[in-house]
């Protein structure tokens, strides 16, 4: 259905770094900087990589990075910035929404880019025209990257910020070892299932008879959202199981990519009251998918914050299990990850999600997943395994080659991982790319090989 997030492979790259001083554009005050560039993931001809700059000067209004390639580089995509000059000496300039630069903050941003050759590190970087040096870390506390939103309220008057919990999730409630998750006879892979045989149905029962998220977004109104959550939890708990919803309506959801759109800024807290209402029993729901990765990437997003924290008090007060979502160990940095999540808090959630509808190995997002938990006291999460069986060839749209991952489980360490889910749905197509259909239809063929290559 989505994950667009065209990262994946390994090849961390060493990190750089430094400190100089350097006078600040439009003024004949100076100030220090210091760089880290690191390369979080390449692949053949592409690569993500990350730049933090540490400023220690005078307030800016506005800055401008550039720096150099001399191995035929190219951003190609960039977040948290705007792209002037995208080859040789790069230049890239803020955001409206990142302009603002305080002594101590860390301006923070990210793209994809090619190559050709070799992919060596750039020299020379500066920041508003004067060298900054390199350093190997940069803590990305006060770090200037998302949107203004790190302070804001909530999506309505009703914020959760400050607001009594009913609940009282200071810590939330340990998971049962034996729960036990809901399989849903009435999903698109069981109809497929049902209507096949032979060895296509021997190999859809793997998915159709395996317990799988429902995803719940803006292409339901917010009375048909409430009918369709009512019908599913209510199901779920009379079998004596637990569900798993997926809320997928963020204002400016994907930006622009195959799974754009999101209910409207004005409509999403009366969206998820209605969501809210519709919720039977304990479910559990990953809310958001991509909504803090992508925060401040795009145009549109509303009071993200807000709208999370609104969410996720509203979800729980109604009987939900939350866990915000969190991208996956290829995106963002453990630290950029910590302080996103930080933002919303975990008063009304009981951890964070990882890994969805992605096809990262179970052990990577593990790794990942305890480094941000360490850093949040101990705080738990659960990875999406629906397609990591194979691990990922380093593409996110409906690659070839990969497989059912661990069917869905209360993890037996306890460890920080609550559980395995499947969170995205197998067989139901990230969009239109490598012979797939539209995001969210069912895919024939791309479910068969998902079963194909399972290990069970």
């Amino acid at each position: 259905m989505r994950m667009r997030f065209r990262v994946l492979a390994a090849a961390v790259m060493g990190a750089l770094a430094l400190s100089i001083a350097t006078p600040i554009a439009a003024t004949a005050a100076t100030s220090a900087c210091a760089v880290n560039y690191s390369v979080h993931a390449q692949w053949p001809g592409g690569f993500t990589a990350q730049v933090r700059i540490k400023h220690t000067g005078p307030t800016l209004s506005g800055w401008t990075v550039r720096w150099s390639y001399r191995s035929g580089q190219k951003v190609t995509q960039s977040w948290n910035a705007q792209t002037v000059r995208a080859a040789k000496r790069v230049t890239v300039r803020h955001e409206s929404y990142n302009a603002t630069v305080r002594s101590g903050d860390v301006i923070d941003f990210g793209f994809n880019g090619s190559w050709t050759g070799s992919n060596t590190k750039p020299v020379a970087f500066t920041l508003n025209g004067t060298t900054c040096k390199l350093t190997t870390s940069i803590p990305t506390s006060n770090a200037s990257s998302g949107s203004s939103s790190s302070t804001s309220s909530s999506a309505s008057s009703t914020s959760s910020a400050g607001a009594t919990n009913p609940l009282t999730w200071t810590k939330a409630p340990q998971v049962k070892a034996s729960a036990r998750f809901f399989v849903d006879t009435r999903s698109q892979a069981y109809a497929a299932y049902a209507k096949s045989s032979g060895t296509t149905k021997t190999r859809l029962a793997k998915i159709a008879k395996t317990p799988t998220a429902k995803w719940v977004g803006s292409w339901l109104s917010g009375t048909q959202a409430r009918t369709a959550v009512r019908d599913y939890t209510s199901r779920a708990k009379k079998a004596g199981r637990t569900g798993v919803l997926v809320i997928y309506a963020i204002p400016g959801r994907d930006c622009g990519s195959y799974s754009a759109g999101g209910v409207s800024t004005s409509q999403y807290a009366r969206w998820i009251d209605k969501v809210a209402d519709g919720i039977v029993g304990r479910p559990w729901v990953i809310l958001e998918p991509d909504a803090l990765a992508q925060l401040g990437d795009c145009s549109g997003q509303g009071d993200r914050v807000g709208y999370l924290r609104y969410a996720a008090k509203k979800l729980t007060q109604a009987g939900a299990r939350v866990y915000l979502d969190a991208g996956h160990s290829n995106w963002r940095s453990v630290d950029d990850t910590v302080a996103r999540l930080r933002k919303v808090g975990f008063k009304y959630a009981a951890g964070f999600s990882l890994n969805t509808s992605n096809y990262n190995t179970t052990a990577a997002e593990r790794a990942y997943g305890a480094a941000i938990a360490r850093k949040l006291g101990g705080r738990t999460f659960v990875i999406d395994t629906s397609r990591n069986g194979k691990g990922s060839n380093g593409q996110w749209c409906n690659p070839s080659g990969r497989g059912l991952g661990t069917r869905p489980m209360v993890t037996a360490d306890r460890k920080y991982v609550d559980a395995y889910l499947w969170i995205k749905a197998p067989g139901e197509s990230d969009g239109y790319c490598n012979g797939g259909p539209a995001a969210g239809a069912w895919w024939q063929k791309g479910a068969l090989a998902l079963a194909r290559n399972a290990s069970w």
